[in-house]
């Protein structure tokens, strides 16, 4: 099921993500799609500030807006 209660919301990578798309550095920004449950896992779609949309872990990513933060823990 897609979740778009995050959409539009700034995000930074906690770790270097690599992926089929690329690899993302640490501390690279972006801004959420939308979130979903694939296979029992939570992904995130962000399209991040250096050009590529990619799904990452939750953990992977820092919410950077307070209230959004907020959200994404309920």
């Amino acid at each position: 099921m897609i979740d778009r209660n995050l959409t539009g919301t700034r995000c930074r990578a906690t770790t270097a993500v690599r992926s089929h798309r690329g690899f993302i550095n640490k501390s690279t920004e972006g801004t959420i799609q939308h979130d979903l449950d694939n296979l029992g896992r939570r992904l995130i779609s962000v399209q991040w500030d250096i050009g590529t949309i990619d799904y990452v872990f939750p953990s992977e990513i820092e919410i950077l807006d307070d209230e959004a933060a907020e959200l994404s823990t309920l």
